[in-house]
């Protein structure tokens, strides 16, 4: 058993399985946080038999330690139908693909899972208080960021109706701490995950994976909140699941590999005879970083939107609001606010819904801080949303940043910690400006829809988690109407 884990482990869960790849990661695979709505569609990805050593001596040792398995997938999020009537792309990330852990059904679970596939499958699942989700596997190649999140997807509400609620449960597991051994880096390592509300139930799953041969070094744990959620198999229980992201790989190709063939072995593991309830506490917040503020380039970013105003006297100016955008995933769960999948590693700063083109002739100018070069974030973005279906549209990331302010303050030394980008209808001839088309759902904001432009700011490499918004220089977003 330990002999059939560790030889097969870098031949085998490296390999797709009998499902095929799937297409790999488009612009509009995600969420706003988040990703799909609870349960979504999922393409591709592990198959079902990957490494059957592997896979076989894996299960026989979860079996010695008392829990019967089933298997599950690796999978990309799936969102082809998310423009459908009635449907939410849940404020795609369109820098970012989406995976998920998709499961079937419990042993003796009668009630469906949300949005289940034709193989059984969901992304949103009922989960026992004593069961885990397992995970085998390897880290995407070189990337700004990826982790695993833990949610709660939908509840049961009054009547009987499924409520969404799709909030985090915990911390993300994100590149910064995930747990690889003695690698030098997160990237392309072997690792495993065990998701769980129990303390018995996470131990006995960790023994198992030990006694397999996987180096206790690689196994890492997430923890679904068991003060913020209801456990069980019936139609009162809530459902669960675990999203996967990843940002801006450092060789696409190599990316789109890994995306189109997502590695590893997944299994639920639920124990042969029910475990006395032991519930894991709730999951510690990251402490973050106070310190270090970008205060010192507020002076700057004044004088960059006045040279942007004055690069235009023929349009109308106006600044718009522009939120904290930061997460309360508990005040989610209560029903008091709206998530759409946050993720704990980020803000989400955003302007208020509102028609955004008019007409042809309006345009945006969105200025602020380069965080990640001043080590605030591993990676930043702003997008493009369309209010109806929380669809994002089109993005640019921080990658894209460099030089787009020095154009409009030659003369600054701080123009290169700053960026200013366009966003227009046309930006022909114009380098640093974003087109949004003239489209619906998914590729484009129709001329008179609402929606909104939202920044994202991903992972402080110092507190391992999102920055503090008050130690930011908020980034502003200028209308531009024609006179």
């Amino acid at each position: 058993m330990l002999t059939a884990l560790s030889v097969a482990w870098t031949a085998t869960l490296a390999c797709g399985g009998d499902e095929g790849g799937a297409g790999g990661g488009g612009s509009n695979t995600g969420g706003s946080g988040g990703a799909s709505g609870a349960g979504g569609g999922a393409t591709g990805g592990m198959g079902g038999n990957a490494g059957d050593a592997a896979v076989s001596g894996l299960e026989q040792s979860l079996a010695d330690h008392g829990f019967e398995t089933a298997t599950g997938a690796f999978r990309l999020l799936d969102l082809s139908d998310c423009c459908a009537a009635g449907k939410s792309c849940s404020g795609n990330n369109p820098s970012s693909p989406y995976g998920s852990f998709a499961l079937p059904r419990a042993p003796g679970q009668t009630v469906a899972n949300t949005s289940e596939g034709p193989d059984g499958l969901a992304s949103a699942f009922r989960l026992r208080a004593d069961e885990a989700v397992i995970y085998v596997g390897t880290s995407p190649p070189a990337a700004k960021y990826f982790g695993f999140t833990p949610y709660l997807f939908d509840r049961q509400g009054s009547g009987g109706a499924r409520k969404p609620v799709f909030a985090s449960l915990s911390e993300t597991l994100n590149h910064l701490v995930l747990a690889v051994g003695g690698e030098p880096d997160p990237f392309e390592a072997k690792f495993a995950l065990v998701a769980a509300a129990d303390q018995t139930t996470l131990a006995d799953a960790k023994a198992a994976l030990v006694d397999a041969g996987i180096e206790q070094a690689r196994v890492n744990e997430l923890v679904f909140d068991p003060t913020l959620s209801t456990f069980g198999l019936d139609e009162a229980a809530d459902t669960f699941g675990v999203l996967f992201r990843v940002a801006l790989f450092d060789d696409p190709a190599q990316g789109k590999a890994y995306l189109d063939a997502l590695p590893g072995v997944l299994l639920r593991a639920t124990p042969k005879n029910p475990k006395t309830p032991n519930p894991a506490p709730a999951p510690a917040s990251r402490p973050k970083n106070t310190g270090d503020a970008e205060t010192q380039l507020g002076t700057a970013l004044d004088a960059l939107e006045a040279a942007v105003i004055a690069q235009y006297p023929g349009y109308t100016s106006k600044s718009m609001i522009v939120t904290k955008g930061t997460p309360d995933p508990v005040a989610c769960i209560q029903g008091t606010a709206f998530c759409a999948g946050d993720n704990r590693d980020t803000n989400y700063p955003s302007t208020l819904p509102q028609v955004l083109f008019a007409s042809a002739d309006d345009f945006f100018v969105v200025i602020g801080v380069d965080h990640t070069q001043l080590g605030k974030t591993s990676y930043a973005n702003f997008s493009v949303y369309a209010v109806e279906h929380l669809v994002g549209v089109v993005s640019v990331a921080d990658t894209a940043y460099a030089g787009s302010a020095t154009g409009h303050l030659p003369s600054n030394p701080d123009a290169g910690k700053l960026f200013a980008w366009k966003v227009a209808r046309d930006c022909t001839g114009d380098p640093h400006c974003l087109a949004v088309p003239d489209a619906g759902c998914p590729t484009g904001l129709e001329t008179g829809k609402a929606g909104t432009i939202t920044f994202r700011t991903y992972l402080e490499p110092k507190t391992k988690t999102a920055p503090d918004p008050s130690t930011l220089v908020e980034s502003r977003v200028l209308r531009f109407t024609k006179n």
